[in-house]
């Protein structure tokens, strides 16, 4: 997501300049009238209000946002754009001067096709404003997980062709999408909870970045990136030390944003590999 500052507001201020009477005028205490006011142009820099907004307070699933802003909230904002950037949905909402810091809440309704971006705009007392954008285009490839053997991260050559098909559909989905979307590539690995949870992590970043890299000597245009997530998230929950195939598993996701693959875990994290 990204914020975006804008408008400072242009205030004008008067200024009437007095002409000195001439010496004739003063000895009888007297002075002529005042000549024409000069009007001076003075622009004053309102700084934007400041954006307070956290990855938690997006919830895509439930159409609702909140964040709070430094100043008064006046009037907000939003609108909902499709992949080409075309206007779905559009409204005003009347802050009525809520306090800095009150928490701000703008909805929106389920859309037929897929959201691009949401943009939302807040408005304060000096009708500076402040905007930030969700870009929730997300895409999860599906594929058949490669087999690692235990304890190691190299890609045998048996299990290539996997790899190839997912690529195959990657390529198709940034054609269909990479001209309207800047997307990124990020490939996310798990294991089970046979082992160490601290060298399961290193386990699950070691294949996921194999995997990144494989797709990268493709011949991949765009940015890609990999994290490991160990033993948390687990597809299917299990005691610690359990055999789970379905656990040790990699995701391949198109996105414009870094995707939340493990609430837990956060959003960040993610290393470019590309």
């Amino acid at each position: 997501m990204t914020a975006r500052l804008t408008a400072p507001i242009v205030a004008l201020a008067a200024a009437a300049a007095l002409d000195a009477a001439d010496g004739g005028a003063q000895g009888r205490g007297e002075r002529d009238e005042p000549a024409a006011a000069q009007v001076e142009e003075r622009r004053v820099q309102v700084s934007p209000p400041r954006l307070n907004l956290r990855r938690e307070d997006v919830d895509l699933e439930n159409r609702t946002v909140r964040w709070t802003i430094s100043r008064k909230a006046m009037r907000g904002a939003i609108d909902v754009r499709g992949l080409r950037g075309d206007l779905m949905y559009s409204r005003e909402i009347d802050f009525g001067g809520a306090r800095a810091g009150t928490r701000l809440e703008a909805t929106w309704p389920a859309q037929s096709e897929q959201i691009g971006r949401i943009e939302v705009t807040t408005w304060d007392e000096h009708d500076a404003s402040v905007t930030f954008r969700i870009s929730p285009f997300r895409i999860e490839i599906p594929h058949e997980n490669v087999v690692f053997e235990t304890g190691r991260w190299e890609i045998r050559e048996s299990e290539r062709h996997k790899l190839d098909a997912a690529w195959a559909l990657i390529a198709q989905a940034m054609e269909d999408y990479g001209n309207l979307l800047q997307a990124n590539l990020y490939v996310a690995g798990f294991t089970d909870t046979v082992g160490q949870p601290r060298d399961n992590q290193t386990l699950s970043e070691n294949r996921a970045t194999a995997i990144a890299r494989y797709f990268a000597e493709k011949g991949m245009t765009f940015p890609i990136h990999a994290r490991g997530f160990g033993e948390r998230c687990l597809a299917q929950p299990t005691e610690d030390g359990v055999d789970c195939e379905a656990n040790r598993r990699a995701a391949y996701v198109l996105a414009v944003d870094p995707p939340v693959m493990c609430p837990e875990a956060g959003e960040g994290g993610w290393r470019r590999v590309r």
